[in-house]
């Protein structure tokens, strides 16, 4: 007879590794697992411990968190509230290595509304994700993590920018036209995964339901540099360090400008970024000031705030120049302000919509040093910084260090 309230290891092992188990066994240990989560859950919501199977040691107990683990696996239940009443319940199974494979939500009373597993590959690389019907446990979607590069040709062009993100969805159409190629396979490279398939993809906050941010800075880059070509890096999550790797990969490419919309405030983060790119100062690092609301002079954000030669940094407005809502300043640490609330994007789908902030500041000043870049391809670092200084006015009180670029698609002095 099955104990009543363990997770049944044939079940994980059917359903979570990559191998094909016959629907019916699916069926009946999908059945069984749903009844092991409500008797959790039900526990949970009365605040009885009493049946939870003696095999689940309690790690964590709190209000909001509850961790189980047993020989080979590891349960963690997120409890959230409203008016200090249970409004929803996530569960959340990792395996031996501490990877999630499965999460399952439920209402407040326990009823079943999502569930969503983790498929792996034999690299232990994260590939698919899968929506399950809650009702048959069929998959009713699948999100691919790490497909398959497709087949690109591209012609020969120095103007090369390296956007470091969390990848681009390189398996839509309109994208390939600006993906630098090299050698018949995509230039740039995966960090995280450290794989050649820089797929975009952030699951930090989720690994069910990850973030998107690269195909869309993508978008603003191709459009506003359609002569450009585009080399995307996902950036080194697990290990900034390894962002020396990303800057050597960039030089040993001759590549000069680089796209990065990101940051944080935790300097350690960005002590080997600073020390490479201060190695490599023919290379330009346009980055975001951050959306926090700070003036980044008295609360930095890094790497907006380093004091490097070839780091510019640029905040957003709209398009009458007033910062945008959260956008950080800095008089000292922030060069320029550029219109970049509501931009019309491509997202990670292909689909139009619509978004803002420093983030997205950030592309088209790069596509204006592109642009500039493609009719003056002699110029060095000095001529582009005094050519964007020539293109910036200052306006009200003064929030940076040389103003405000009104229209960055405007190619008035580049010629």
């Amino acid at each position: 007879m099955i104990k009543k309230y363990l997770f049944p290891k044939s079940f994980f092992t059917c359903l979570l590794l990559t191998f094909q188990c016959n629907a019916s066994a699916i069926d009946k240990n999908l059945l069984h697992a749903e009844n092991i989560y409500k008797s959790f859950c039900s526990n949970i919501v009365s605040n009885n411990y009493k049946d939870i199977n003696k095999n689940w040691s309690a790690i964590k107990k709190t209000k909001n968190l509850h961790i189980y683990k047993d020989k080979e696996e590891t349960l963690r239940i997120n409890i959230l509230y409203r008016s200090n009443k249970i409004q929803k319940l996530i569960f959340t199974l990792y395996n031996n290595a501490n990877k999630p494979t499965i999460e399952l939500r439920s209402s407040h009373n326990c009823l079943l509304q999502n569930i969503r597993r983790i498929v792996y590959d034999k690299n232990s690389i994260a590939y698919e994700i899968q929506s399950l019907n809650v009702e048959n446990y069929s998959v009713e979607e699948r999100q691919l993590l790490n497909p398959n590069k497709p087949k690109l040709t591209s012609t020969n062009n120095k103007n090369i920018i390296a956007l470091i993100d969390t990848g681009i969805n390189y398996t839509l159409s309109q994208f390939h036209k600006n993906i630098a190629i090299k050698n018949g396979t995509i230039l740039g490279f995966d960090y995280w995964d450290n794989d050649d398939k820089p797929f975009d993809s952030d699951p930090r906050q989720n690994p069910f339901y990850p973030r998107h941010h690269g195909s869309t800075v993508f978008s603003v880059l191709a459009k506003e540099a359609p002569k450009s070509l585009i080399a995307p890096y996902r950036f080194p999550a697990l290990d900034m360090c390894r962002f020396k790797e990303v800057i050597e990969h960039i030089a040993n490419n001759s590549i000069r400008l680089v796209n990065l919309s990101m940051g944080s405030n935790n300097l350690k983060d960005w002590e080997c970024f600073e020390k490479t790119a201060r190695k490599y100062n023919n290379i330009i690092f346009v980055v975001s000031a951050g959306n926090n609301g700070f003036d980044i002079d008295r609360r930095p954000i890094y790497p907006a705030a380093l004091k490097l030669k070839n780091i510019i940094t640029v905040t957003s407005s709209d398009q009458n120049g007033r910062i945008g809502r959260g956008s950080n300043i800095g008089k000292s640490s922030v060069d320029f302000i550029v219109p970049a609330e509501r931009m019309e994007v491509i997202d990670h789908r292909g689909v139009k919509s619509y978004t803002g902030g420093t983030s997205y500041a950030v592309p088209r000043l790069v596509a204006l040093i592109s642009r500039f870049i493609d009719k003056n391809p002699k110029a060095n670092n000095d001529k582009i910084f005094e050519f964007l200084k020539r293109r910036a006015i200052q306006k009200g009180i003064k929030k940076t260090k040389f103003g405000w670029i009104p229209d960055p698609l405007d190619d008035y002095l580049i010629n």
